[in-house]
């Protein structure tokens, strides 16, 4: 009897995960969500700032977008999936010594406190970036107005 409940609960544990599996999007399916939103413009080289990025939102585990100045916004794509930047409350960018401005190449580490590096002794992970477009936020209501 006992050999029989744990034969049930094994295979029970094995549908439960397989239509787990089966029912999260791909990072094919994220990216091609991004990739065809009316909101993303032209791919861009660099964005260059005098001291930091004023805001991130919208950060996922494969893009953030980031604020720089008035009105100006960008989606951030890193290289293959980046978890602590899915839940980042702060950004730091590794970036060529005295350049001021980040680009491809360049990387992403997000903090989940709002201070930066913790005390934890387990340092953020490395999210390299991968591309860099302008951000519209407006092109949604543009879209939808025609």
């Amino acid at each position: 009897m006992q050999k029989l409940m744990q034969t049930l609960t094994l295979g029970a544990a094995a549908a439960a995960m397989l239509a787990a599996c089966s029912s999260a999007p791909s990072n094919e399916e994220e990216m091609a969500d991004w990739m065809n939103d009316a909101r993303l413009g032209e791919k861009v080289d660099r964005i260059c700032f005098q001291s930091s990025i004023d805001n991130f939102r919208m950060a996922t585990k494969n893009t953030v977008i980031v604020e720089k100045g008035v009105n100006k916004e960008y989606l951030i794509e890193v290289m293959g999936s980046c978890h602590d930047l899915a839940h980042a409350n702060a950004l730091s960018f590794d970036t060529f010594p005295g350049s001021g401005c980040i680009s491809k190449g360049d990387s992403i580490y997000g903090y989940d406190s709002v201070f930066g590096r913790d005390n934890t002794g387990i340092p953020p992970m490395r999210c390299p970036i991968s591309a860099i477009y302008e951000w519209n936020e407006d092109a949604v209501e543009d879209a939808e107005g025609e």
